[in-house]
């Protein structure tokens, strides 16, 4: 009987952690999490079934580094009836990044808006990026949560700086603030 108790316990574990939230284990600042084993050869069997149930054709730590967001800076959930800003101070140590919206699915958003992605090269100024569900009528930087339910933000840091691949604490990573939700009646 405890035999069988162990298969049943176990069988649930891995699939809570392959099909669970994608920020179990690795490292956390503020509202972002990373985990230097996606790609890298040494990666547990957990985090590679993870990684693959998602279809991430995961690079090594030196190559690109991970964040993965799920919430802003005060825990709560990022939800498409809300507006945030994403704040840059100083743009990520990096050869270049890319910021990517993913919904509740783990696909992009199917809304029609080709607003899924900012991307910087070599930027030096700090800036701001709007994640709401329609277009600011101010011109901004603009993501479209449009249709992705609960979603979550991606940041890959592409040819990080060395410190960052050994210690991703030391990457500047950007604020998430939420700036209104509107009801979901």
């Amino acid at each position: 009987m405890a035999a069988v108790a162990g298969l049943a316990g176990g069988a649930l574990l891995a699939v809570l952690l392959v099909f669970g939230p994608f920020e179990i284990g690795g490292t956390a600042s503020g509202p972002w999490r990373t985990n230097l084993l996606i790609g890298d050869p040494a990666a547990s069997p957990t985090v590679r079934a993870a990684i693959a149930r998602r279809g991430l054709l995961a690079l090594n730590r030196s190559e690109t580094v991970y964040f993965n967001a799920t919430s802003d800076e005060n825990g709560q959930r990022l939800r498409e009836n809300c507006t945030y800003r994403i704040s840059f101070d100083q743009q990520p140590d990096s050869r270049w990044w890319s910021l990517t919206l993913y919904a509740g699915d783990d696909y992009l958003a199917v809304n029609g808006d080709n607003a899924h992605s900012i991307t910087a090269e070599n930027a030096a100024d700090s800036m701001d990026v709007v994640v709401a569900a329609s277009r600011p009528e101010a011109p901004a930087y603009w993501m479209s949560s449009r249709h992705a339910g609960d979603f979550a933000l991606t940041l890959r840091l592409y040819q990080p700086d060395p410190a960052i691949s050994d210690d991703p604490l030391q990457a500047a990573l950007p604020r998430i603030n939420r700036l209104s939700c509107e009801d979901q009646s």
